[in-house]
């Protein structure tokens, strides 16, 4: 298989849906340490990931 092809069928399989059947908002993902209870926008996060577990993490410590 041309190198192409197999970058595009890969980057098709990683965007299409989810695992569960039920994809969630457009442009949304579950948010990591949520347990599947909330939704964040997905380029958001891809932006500024590491804001995300700071904030995250900091949040978690202030409820010890």
């Amino acid at each position: 298989m041309d190198k192409n092809v197999s970058a595009k069928a890969s980057s098709v399989a990683q965007s299409s849906g989810s695992s569960s059947g039920t994809a969630p908002g457009a442009g949304n993902m579950v948010a990591p340490g949520s347990g599947g209870s909330a939704q964040i926008p997905r380029a958001a996060f891809e932006a500024n990931s590491k804001a995300y577990f700071d904030n995250l993490h900091a949040k978690e410590k202030a409820n010890k």
